[in-house]
C-alpha cells in the first residue's frame, strides 16, 4: 500500500529586493503620479490582497493609470511597475 503524501507547504514568498518609490533616479520619479498608500491588506489568498492607493481600492493585476501597474502586494508594502521598473511603496509609509 502507498503512503499518504503530506501536503507540500507552498514556499515561503521571497520579497524580491526592489527599490523604495523615492529611491527611483529621478528621471523615473518625475514622471510618476503622487502615489499615496492609506491601507494595505496582505493574505495568503491573493484574492483576498488590496491596497488603498489614492484613495482607490486597488488588487494584484490593476493598471492605476498613467502606465503605472499594481504587480503584486507583499506582506512588506505593494510592488508597483512603472515603465518596466518594478519598486515598492511600503506598507506604514516607511
Amino acid at each position: 500500500p502507498s503512503q499518504p503524501v503530506a501536503a507540500a507547504q507552498p514556499p515561503a514568498p521571497s520579497l524580491e529586493n526592489l527599490p523604495l518609490y523615492w529611491q527611483l533616479p529621478l528621471n523615473i520619479r518625475k514622471d510618476l503620479p503622487a502615489l499615496k498608500l492609506s491601507m494595505h491588506v496582505y493574505n495568503e489568498a491573493p484574492d483576498k490582497r488590496f491596497v488603498i492607493l489614492n484613495g482607490n481600492r486597488q488588487k494584484e493585476g490593476d493598471d492605476l493609470g498613467a502606465d503605472v501597474r499594481l504587480a503584486e502586494i507583499r506582506v512588506d508594502g505593494a510592488v508597483l511597475e512603472f515603465h518596466g521598473q518594478r519598486f515598492l511603496v511600503p506598507r506604514g509609509g516607511s
